[in-house]
């Protein structure tokens, strides 16, 4: 299958998107050049197709699996001509033997396209530091961990969101509670009032996110939102050049499960949050309708992936290339923990102690 890969006009060097400049750079040569500037001297170049027909008679491939087969396809390298064995969710990537930049817009022909994409904003150097900064102020972090860890991965992909957009309606009641406490020379007093709230509304949401990949944990990718819309921009293939890029394996109505619970927890938070006032809130009936399926859109979000290994074990991480909000698991020092305990604990069982001998000398227990 063919790819794409765009070429300096001054060195003819390969072009990535620079996150910074938000154009697309040369590595080589340092030339940058805009989209609309690309596109004019595009328009001024013949194209001319080399044609790789030709194959040695009496060679017989080994064949794939089926499963193998289906799950994958081969890309021809527009830069050096090796061909890339890549998983067919894959949308762009770099070339393992030249570092070229490849594009494969096979994949984003007809229903594959994207609607809009979010350029990456964050650079490889801030993801490395972003990742540093992580593990300060962790006090059951091992300290060998920092210093033995090792980077084993570090990737740039553009996720494939679906974004849906609904109209809701939502009617809850609530138990309120508020308390009043007082003393005088013999007793201390509190005084509990109850009432019941209601609330009732309407909600309509934009672009609700959810990522449409069966490979990516939906949970890590909610935790690094939210993404900010303002740079919301329609999808044009250069800003995958240098990134990674899937195409989606879920479609939309796979995900109304998804979709459906985050809308609805979203909406019961809003609404809860509108009582105030009160010592105690406790819902008591919930009930959200959706009266209106909207559209959905197809997105490219941007995500760094960080795998670092200690220990033989791997640990994941994942920073939103727009906004550097980075998450991950990491690893919990046993002696560090026994210590953490006794020096939050200690000082107040101490503290309580001495509460209650003061008290008792008083005579008061």
């Amino acid at each position: 299958m063919d790819t794409l890969n765009y070429k300096c006009p001054n060195c003819s060097a390969g072009l990535t998107f620079d996150s910074k400049e938000q154009k697309m750079k040369c590595e080589f040569c340092g030339s940058t050049y805009s989209l609309e500037e690309l596109d004019k001297l595009a328009e001024q170049q013949d194209t001319v197709e080399e044609d790789k027909t030709e194959k040695w008679k009496g060679f017989e491939p080994e064949q794939w699996q089926s499963d193998e087969k289906s799950n994958r396809a081969v890309w021809n390298c527009p830069s050096c001509g090796a061909e890339i064995l890549a998983e067919k969710t894959t949308g762009s990537t770099v070339c393992p033997y030249c570092d070229n930049p490849m594009i494969m817009p096979e994949q984003f022909k007809d229903s594959y396209r994207p609607d809009y994409i979010i350029p990456f904003m964050k650079s490889k150097k801030e993801a490395k530091q972003a990742l540093k900064a992580h593990y300060e102020g962790k006090p059951l972090l091992p300290k060998v961990f920092k210093d033995e860890n090792h980077l084993e991965e570090i990737r740039a992909v553009y996720v494939p969101f679906w974004l849906f957009d609904m109209d809701t309606a939502g009617r809850f009641s609530y138990e309120a509670t508020k308390t009043r406490v007082w003393e005088d020379d013999d007793y201390n007093y509190t005084a509990t009032r109850f009432y019941h709230v209601a609330r009732a509304g309407k909600i309509n949401f934009r672009k609700i996110p959810v990522d449409g990949s069966k490979a990516i944990d939906d949970t890590m990718m909610e935790a690094i939102e939210p993404y900010e819309y303002q740079d919301l921009t329609e999808f044009n293939m250069s800003y995958l050049s240098g990134y990674m890029a899937d195409k989606y394996d879920q479609e939309p109505d796979e995900l109304t499960g998804r979709v459906y619970e985050r809308m609805e927890q979203s909406v019961k938070d809003c609404f809860e949050a509108s009582v105030k006032g009160y010592a105690t809130v406790t819902p008591k009936q919930e009930k959200v309708t959706v009266t209106n399926k909207g559209e959905v859109k197809y997105g490219l979000f941007p995500v760094w992936f960080l795998n670092t290994k200690w220990n033989g074990k791997t640990y994941s991480f994942a920073m939103n290339g727009q906004t550097g909000r980075l998450i991950g698991d990491l690893p919990v020092g046993k002696d560090l923990a026994v210590k953490y305990w006794f020096k939050c604990h200690i000082p107040l069982t101490i503290a309580m102690t001495a509460i209650v001998t003061a008290l008792r000398f008083m005579g008061v227990i």
